[in-house]
């Protein structure tokens, strides 16, 4: 019978290797093989990390350029719904309020005269249909003041005139209303302006 000889697996390592010759430099050996296996996995680990980065930044920078964009379609499309309902209101609401609240605001004007000259009265000249509302609010206020109302059939009716003492005062609807339409359109084309220009 043959006999075959068994390998010794003890924990002395018989090597050709002058690395290798004593227990010490063994264990040298395995510490530096230690290190570099622990090295290449903190080097892995830093690398994968790297990349988690990475692909987090870039997800969170699409992200914020879809949310971007998604805020600015939204923005544009109330901003262009608003833009009609207020132009609208410029043109067909407000001239009605305006004009309905003219002989309000003539009133308002002659009382605030009326506490810095006591002893001048006041002629206002409106349009013929301003007249009636005109003389109500006047009957309630017009007790110690002289008030004049002198009609005009070529004056529009967004517009008064105030004469006092020397001085005359001018009530013009139209102009504030004219100008406040045009500050509407002109936020609404800087609005454009700013979607496109982002």
């Amino acid at each position: 019978m043959p006999i075959f000889q068994l390998e010794e697996f003890s924990t002395r390592i018989i090597s050709d290797d002058p690395k290798l010759s004593s227990n010490t430099s063994l264990e040298e050996h395995r510490l530096e093989a230690f290190e570099q296996g622990y090295k290449a996995g903190w080097d892995d680990a830093a690398a994968a990390q790297s990349e988690d980065q990475t692909r987090v930044a870039a997800d969170f920078a699409r992200n914020l350029q879809e949310l971007s964009f998604t805020y600015h379609q939204a923005r544009g499309q109330i901003l262009g719904s608003l833009e009609s309902l207020l132009m609208e209101m410029v043109s067909k609401v407000l001239p009605k309020l305006a004009y309905e609240s003219l002989p309000q605001t003539i009133v308002d004007e002659v009382l605030s005269i009326a506490q810095t000259q006591t002893d001048a009265g006041v002629q206002i000249v409106i349009s013929p249909s301003n007249r009636p509302a005109l003389e109500q609010l006047i009957e309630e206020t017009q007790d110690t003041f002289n008030i004049t109302i002198i009609e005009e059939p070529s004056m529009a009716d967004g517009l008064a005139y105030l004469r006092f003492a020397e001085t005359e005062k001018q009530i013009d609807l139209d102009s504030i209303l004219t100008s406040f339409s045009k500050s509407v359109e002109g936020y609404f084309e800087q609005q454009e302006k700013v979607a496109v220009n982002g």
